[in-house]
C-alpha cells in the first residue's frame, strides 16, 4: 500500500492565503467556485487510478468549518479521500492559542505522526505541499523522525523553534514513540508558489523535489512506476488547458528542468516520450530541449542534511 499525503491551499486549491481579503473570499466560496492548481486534480486522480489500493490523506490548515464545502469540491473533482484533517482554528482562538492559528509546525507534525501509527514498514509515502508555508521542512522532519534518524529530543527542539505549544510538542513526541521505524517517505514534492529559490530546499533532503508545475511531479512519479502514461498525459493536458501561459514549449522546459536538476535521467526522459503516445504534440519540443542540454553537467540532489541544520532551515523557509 502507498499513501499520498496532500496539503490543500496553494497545493491542490488555488487559494489566496496571504491577505485578509483572500482568506475571507476563500471562506465564502462555494465548492463550484473553488479553483485548482493546474494539474493537481488530474495528478491525484491518475495516482489512485494506477493504484486503487493507495490511500489519500489530506492535511490542511483550512478550518474545520469548511469540511462540507471541501468534501463537496473533492467529490466534484472525482477525488477519493480516505482521510481529511482540518485545523481547529476556532478552538485555538477560544483557548487564546494565537500562534497556533497561523503556525503549521505544531499542527502538522503531530497530525502526520499520529496518522503513521499502525502502518507497517512496507507502507511507503509520497508527500505534496507548497512553499507558501513550511511544508518542505515539516515533511522532511517527519520523514527523518519516522526513519529513526531524528530523536524525540531533536523533534521537540525543532518544534519549539517553530513556535509550537508545549502540548503539541508532547503530542508529537508521544506519537513518535508509537510509530514503527521505517524509511517510508519516497518523495516530497513542493509546488513553488511564492518564488522561494530551488537551492533553498537543498539543505533539507534529496527527497525534496521543488516543482514549478505538477506535470514535473507527474514525470518523476511516472519514472517511479506510480503513474501510467495516460495519467501523465492527462496532467499535461490539464496544465495546458488551465494556464493560459503554458504551451508545448513550456512542457518541454519542465522536462528539461527536472533532467537538469537530476530528478529524471536523460534516458528516462526519452523513454517517457516513447511510452506516452498521447504526448505526441510535445515530442519535438521536448527532444529539442533535451538536445540543448548537451553535455552540460546535471545538478544531482545533495546528500541528506544533518538534523541540526533543520533549525537554520526553519529560519530560511519561514
Amino acid at each position: 500500500m502507498h499513501v499520498y499525503r496532500w496539503d490543500l491551499d496553494r497545493t491542490y486549491l488555488d487559494t489566496e492565503i496571504h491577505s485578509v481579503r483572500g482568506l475571507l473570499r476563500t471562506a465564502l466560496e462555494t465548492a463550484e467556485e473553488k479553483r485548482n492548481i493546474p494539474g493537481s486534480a488530474a495528478l491525484l486522480r491518475a495516482l489512485t487510478r494506477k493504484d486503487p489500493d493507495a490511500r489519500v490523506s489530506i492535511l490542511s490548515g483550512s478550518p474545520r468549518q469548511m469540511r462540507s464545502v471541501l468534501e463537496e469540491k473533492l467529490a466534484l473533482d472525482g477525488i477519493r479521500v480516505d482521510r481529511l484533517i482540518l485545523k481547529d482554528n476556532l478552538g485555538n482562538i477560544r483557548r487564546g492559542r494565537l500562534r497556533a492559528v497561523r503556525g503549521q509546525v505544531g499542527y502538522k507534525l503531530p497530525a502526520l505522526l499520529k496518522a503513521r501509527i499502525g502502518l507497517g514498514p512496507a507502507v511507503r509515502e509520497s508527500l505534496f505541499g507548497d512553499d507558501s508555508e513550511v511544508d518542505a521542512l515539516v515533511y522532511t522532519v517527519y520523514a527523518e523522525a519516522v526513519a529513526g534518524r531524528l530523536s524525540p529530543a531533536e523533534l521537540a527542539r525543532i518544534m519549539e523553534a517553530g513556535g509550537a505549544y508545549s502540548d503539541s510538542v508532547e503530542e508529537a513526541v508521544d506519537a513518535l514513540r508509537h510509530v514503527g521505524r521505517a524509511d517510508a517517505v519516497e518523495d516530497i514534492f513542493i509546488h513553488v508558489d511564492r518564488g522561494v529559490p530551488v537551492r533553498a530546499f537543498a539543505r533539507l533532503s534529496p527527497r525534496v523535489i521543488p516543482v514549478f508545475s505538477w506535470f514535473q511531479a507527474a514525470a518523476v512519479l511516472w519514472a517511479r512506476g506510480r503513474l501510467a502514461p495516460a495519467g501523465l498525459a492527462e496532467v499535461a493536458k490539464q496544465c495546458i488547458d488551465e494556464r493560459h501561459d503554458v504551451g508545448e514549449v513550456a512542457v518541454a522546459g519542465w522536462i528539461q528542468d527536472v533532467v537538469r536538476r537530476g530528478h529524471l535521467s536523460l534516458d528516462q526522459a526519452h523513454d517517457l516520450l516513447t511510452a506516452c503516445h498521447d504526448l505526441a504534440p510535445v515530442h519535438a519540443p521536448v527532444r529539442r530541449a533535451l538536445d540543448a542540454l548537451g553535455d552540460a553537467p546535471r545538478t544531482q540532489p545533495r546528500p541528506s542534511a544533518n538534523p541540526l541544520d533543520f533549525l537554520e532551515a526553519l529560519k530560511q523557509l519561514s
